[in-house]
């Protein structure tokens, strides 16, 4: 169930209010268990040239059909051309999004029996990204920051004894300018992570969260040139 509304109160430019409602009837879950190969089902004959055999450990990922849950949430758009402005800074615009999401879904254990009632994977409770925006006859430009909480990836966890697997919540700013320079010829140059934000997972359990993993891909810059015949 959708229920939207907009309010176009300028030329280009709009408020707008969505509110929804899903029943999702059964969520594909992932899950990973260990344990020996023998008693996977599995020839073995997939083991030769490995050095693994049959009594050995393995981690399996196994889809299951869980019961579903349900999915409420609200959507603000909000989009401005300054036209107003005097000169230049007519040019000048917005763009911005907030999104909040509430969701309750039961996973499910290895075996098929009830697990958590919580989050749906891939899904923060609250994010928003905003964008200005310069765009002239030859030169255009904007700065854009994206915004997302903390969310879940695999539960139970992909790691034993673990009630949950997530990720940490980021907020990037990525950048990029282009310069007209004749009819044939265009300049760009963009930024990606111009704050250099970090990726951090985690697990949970009844002691609290603890750290997974950090990884760090650094800032990127890409410099372009297009000609057209």
């Amino acid at each position: 169930v959708d229920l939207g509304v907009e309010w176009y109160f300028d030329e280009g430019a709009m408020l707008g209010l969505g509110l929804f409602y899903k029943d999702i009837e059964s969520f594909i879950q992932n899950t990973r268990f260990v344990q020996p190969y023998s008693a996977s089902g599995l020839p073995a004959s997939l083991l030769d040239g490995t050095g693994a055999s049959v009594s050995d450990d393995f981690t399996f990922t196994a889809p299951l059909n869980t019961p579903g849950g349900e999915l409420t949430g609200l959507e603000a758009n909000y989009t401005q051309p300054f036209t107003f402005l005097p000169g230049k800074f007519a040019n000048l615009g917005v763009q911005m999004n907030y999104t909040y999401v509430d969701s309750q879904i039961q996973y499910l254990t290895s075996t098929g029996a009830n697990s958590f009632k919580t989050d749906l994977t891939g899904l923060s409770k609250h994010s928003w990204n905003a964008t200005l925006y310069y765009e002239g006859e030859r030169f255009s430009g904007r700065v854009s920051a994206t915004n997302r909480d903390d969310y879940l990836l695999q539960v139970p966890g992909t790691e034993a004894g673990f009630d949950a697997h997530g990720q940490t919540g980021t907020t990037t700013v990525d950048a990029s300018v282009r310069w007209k320079l004749n009819e044939n010829l265009e300049l760009s140059l963009e930024g990606i992570n111009l704050t250099d934000e970090v990726q951090e997972s985690w697990v949970t359990n009844s002691a609290g969260q603890l750290p997974l993993d950090y990884s760090e891909t650094g800032r990127q810059y890409l410099l372009g040139l297009r000609y057209k015949f």
